[in-house]
C-alpha cells in the first residue's frame, strides 16, 4: 500500500512538473500571439489587457502586405487551399508503398505556393526575408546532413588516433564563441565578392553547425550494429551500397532528429546574418529592426512577425514529432 502511494505521489509530482514546464514555455508565445491581434492602444497600457480587447488583423497586414486594404480572408483561403493540397499528398504518401513521389509533390507544392504568393498579393519586403530564411535553412540542412552522414559514419567505424583528433578539433571549434568567427568570415567573403548574399550565409552556417551534426550523427551510427552492413557486403553490396541501403533506413529517426536541430539553429540565426548581409536579411534580423526602436507603434507588428516566424517551425516539429522522439530516445536498433 505504501509503495503504491509513493508511486502515485511520484507520478503526480512528475505530471505537475511537466504541466508547469509546459505553461512556462507556452506563456511567451501566447503573449506574443495575443499582442499580434491587439490594437496598439491595448498593447501599451500600463495594466496588461488579458481579455475583453478588440481583435484586429492589422499587425499582420502591415507586416506582410503593402496595401492596408488587403483582405485577410483572401489570404486565409489561399493558405487553406495550399494546406489542403499538401494534406492530401501527405495522406496519399502514408498509404502508398513508395513515398518519395508524394514527398516530392509536397516539396513542389510548397515551392509553387511561395512563388505564387507574391504574384497574387502585393507583399512587403519582409516576404523576401522569409524566402531568404527558408532558402538558407533548407540549404544548410541539406549540406550539413550530407557531410555529417559521411563523416559521422566514417568516425563511428574508424577508431584510430586521427579520428579522435578530428572529433576533438570539431568539438573545440564548436565550443568557441561565434563572435570569434564573424570578422574572419566577413573579410574572406569581402575578398571573394560574395558578401551580402545567401551563399555566404549558407557557407557560414554550415561551417558553424557542422561539428554538431558530425557528433550527433556519429552517436547514432555507434548504435547501429556492424553486422548489418557486413551482412549486406557478404551478399555482394559495396560499402557505399551497404551504407545507403542497409544503414541509412535504420538511421532515419536519428537523421530527422539531427535535421530538426540543424534547422532550428539555421532558421533562428541572427549574428552571422546581421554581419554578413546588408540587404539579404533573414526574418529574425528583420524582426529585430521592429523591436529595436523607441516607437511603440511597431510592437503589435513585431508580435505578428514573431508568431509568423514561429508557426512554420511548430508545424514541422508536429509533423516529425514521432521520428524526433524515436531519434532522441533510441537513435537506432541496438545490438
Amino acid at each position: 500500500m505504501l509503495k503504491q502511494l509513493r508511486a502515485s505521489a511520484g507520478t503526480v509530482g512528475i505530471h505537475t512538473a511537466l504541466v508547469i514546464a509546459i505553461i512556462i514555455s507556452s506563456v511567451p508565445f501566447y503573449w506574443a500571439a495575443q499582442n499580434s491581434i491587439k490594437f496598439t492602444r491595448d498593447t501599451i497600457r500600463s495594466t496588461p489587457t488579458l481579455w475583453g480587447f478588440d481583435i484586429t488583423a492589422d499587425p499582420y497586414r502591415k507586416f506582410w502586405f503593402r496595401s492596408e486594404d488587403q483582405s485577410m480572408w483572401q489570404v486565409a483561403l489561399f493558405v487553406l487551399a495550399l494546406a489542403a493540397v499538401i494534406s492530401a499528398l501527405v495522406w496519399a504518401a502514408r498509404r502508398a508503398e513508395t513515398t518519395w513521389p508524394w514527398n516530392l509533390g509536397v516539396a513542389l507544392t510548397l515551392w509553387i505556393g511561395m512563388q505564387l504568393f507574391p504574384r497574387v498579393f502585393d507583399m512587403n519586403r519582409e516576404f523576401d526575408y522569409f524566402i531568404n530564411s527558408v532558402y538558407v535553412t533548407v540549404l544548410t540542412v541539406i549540406i550539413s546532413i550530407g557531410i555529417g552522414l559521411l563523416a559521422g559514419y566514417a568516425l563511428a567505424r574508424y577508431s584510430g588516433l586521427s579520428g579522435a583528433v578530428i572529433l576533438i578539433v570539431a568539438l573545440a571549434f564548436r565550443a568557441l564563441p561565434r563572435t570569434a568567427f564573424v570578422l574572419p568570415y566577413f573579410i574572406v567573403a569581402k575578398e571573394l565578392g560574395i558578401l551580402d548574399s545567401r551563399l555566404v550565409i549558407v557557407l557560414a552556417l554550415v561551417a558553424i553547425n557542422q561539428p554538431f551534426t558530425i557528433w550527433m550523427l556519429r552517436s547514432f551510427f555507434m548504435e547501429v550494429p556492424r553486422e548489418i552492413e557486413e551482412a549486406a557486403m557478404m551478399d555482394g553490396a559495396t560499402r557505399l551500397q551497404a551504407f545507403r541501403m542497409a544503414v541509412i533506413p535504420i538511421m532515419w529517426p536519428g537523421i530527422i532528429a539531427t535535421s530538426l536541430f540543424t534547422m532550428l539553429l539555421a532558421y533562428n540565426e541572427f549574428l552571422f546574418v546581421r554581419v554578413l548581409a546588408v540587404t539579404e536579411w533573414t526574418l529574425p534580423v528583420a524582426i529585430s529592426a521592429l523591436t529595436g526602436g523607441e516607437s511603440t507603434t511597431t510592437l503589435t507588428e513585431a508580435a505578428a512577425a514573431s508568431v509568423s516566424i514561429t508557426l512554420p517551425i511548430v508545424i514541422v516539429i508536429i509533423m516529425f514529432q514521432k521520428h524526433l522522439v524515436k531519434g532522441l530516445g533510441a537513435g537506432a536498433v541496438k545490438g
